[in-house]
């Protein structure tokens, strides 16, 4: 087995903020064998050692809304610190094949938990992806195959009747597997939690919930960038309706993606997506494949769901905002939130530095880095049910850690300073991880 020690770093602890001078870590395979202060813990003999002393030890991160289209691209999340994705929507036998080659290790890339298609009504999203579940029978029988092909978890979407909800929530309760996805547009955020939703895509409130049922007749449906503007226009933060819902959400016990990056990109003015877009100092190998997956996005997306229409692009923006203040009230309330991006698969951005990103949008929302980074790491974990195996720095978890060179706990862009990444106990560095695109592996269905 490999053996790995981590030696000298400054240990921040995830749950409680406190921060241990001069620590060393001990791996034993992918498993964290010992912590504890680097003059009573030693390397053993013939262990990989990586230097941390003068940085900060953090667990890995977690992009816990990562369509994996390119799975060239799958070791540059590592290189920005991101050591597990949940992938909610894709081909199912591509993801199977995919989460399989990096478990076995054919494959260098973060862990991966798969929703496989996602469950949609009539009219679906995504056709290309998605199986029909716009009757009870159907939706059960969806749940059923999917549980059979060993997904991790269940992703619904928009179209998705009451009733197919409810079967599709009981159905895989029933066996284990959690459901997270949309709200569907023909229910209130409040509804899909009474059902039993475990967790929720996106900041989207429906009209239905908030405004008369005439407004929301006439907004609810719209296309999904001029709805959410008109949307947050009209809703008022400070009714007793929201107060309601922030209290319902973190009684339940629901875990929120916010997915601010997704949002944030069709709003953003030309200098802010030049600068975002920037791969300075990347090699080009790793443009040469983002450019490819932006344009089968564009070419698999009839519904331009990045583009924001010009006439309400200023409502676009200051809807954002009241959606950073609403997750300020969902934290202060005690809400359980997690860092998605959704952004990357729809080849916006580098796979690992959107969830840096989002980390900063946490910070913006009025979250402490603390915070922030508890959403990445223990609570990304918890919305896994890997509570017990990952998302923090403890003996016996899974050897998920990176070495900082600026304390993360001071400002959350200090996040990506990554020194190290130590990802199943074995140590590497960003730089050798950009390097060179990986080799495809050679596998038994492969040939």
């Amino acid at each position: 087995m490999t053996q790995t020690a981590i030696v000298g770093g400054t240990l921040v602890d995830v749950r409680t903020g406190k921060t241990t001078a001069s620590t060393t870590v001990l791996t034993d395979g992918e498993r964290i064998a010992e912590v504890g202060p680097a003059d009573r813990v030693r390397a053993p003999a013939g262990a990989k050692e990586v230097d941390a002393r003068g940085g900060w030890l953090i667990p890995g991160l977690t992009d816990m809304h990562a369509h994996v289209r390119s799975p060239g691209l799958l070791p540059v999340y590592l290189a920005f610190g991101v050591t597990t994705v949940r992938d909610p929507g894709g081909s199912l036998t591509r993801s199977v094949l995919l989460r399989r080659d990096v478990a076995e290790g054919r494959r260098i890339g973060p862990r991966m938990f798969i929703a496989g298609p996602i469950l949609d009504g009539i009219p679906p999203l995504w056709p290309e992806m998605t199986l029909l579940v716009d009757t009870v029978e159907r939706a059960e029988a969806a749940v059923r195959f999917l549980a059979a092909q060993e997904v991790d978890f269940i992703k619904v979407y928009n179209s998705v009747p009451e009733r197919s909800l409810e079967a599709i929530v009981r159905t895989a309760h029933k066996l284990k597997l959690r459901v997270t996805g949309h709200v569907p547009r023909s229910l209130t955020m409040t509804r899909a939690i009474e059902i039993g939703m475990d967790g929720l895509e996106h900041v989207r409130v429906t009209g239905r919930e908030m405004l008369s049922p005439e407004e929301a007749a006439k907004l609810d449906y719209l296309p999904v960038r001029r709805r959410e503007a008109m949307l947050w226009e009209r809703f008022d933060l400070s009714s007793p309706k929201f107060a309601s819902l922030v209290e319902r959400i973190a009684k339940k016990g629901v875990f929120l993606d916010p997915t601010f990056v997704v949002d944030a990109a069709p709003v953003r003015s030309d200098e802010e997506r030049e600068r975002a877009e920037r791969m300075d100092g990347l090699p080009d190998w790793i443009a040469e494949t983002i450019r490819p997956a932006r344009a089968a996005r564009d070419a698999a997306d009839p519904n331009r769901v990045m583009e924001q229409p010009q006439d309400v692009m200023e409502l676009g923006r200051s809807g954002l905002r009241k959606r950073q203040q609403f997750i300020r009230m969902c934290a202060d309330a005690g809400v359980r939130l997690v860092t998605g991006t959704d952004f990357t698969g729809l080849g916006e951005d580098l796979p690992g530095r959107g969830v840096q990103q989002e980390l900063g949008y946490l910070v913006a929302c009025g979250l402490t880095p603390l915070a922030a980074l508890r959403a990445s790491t223990i609570t990304a974990a918890a919305a896994l049910g890997k509570e017990r195996e990952m998302g923090a720095i403890e003996r016996g978890k899974l050897a998920d850690i990176l070495v900082l060179d600026k304390d993360p706990l001071a400002e959350v862009r200090n996040i990506a300073a990554i020194r190290a990444v130590v990802h199943g106990g074995r140590a590497t560095t960003p730089a050798e991880l950009l390097a060179a695109p990986p080799p495809e592996p050679e596998t038994p269905y492969a040939r």
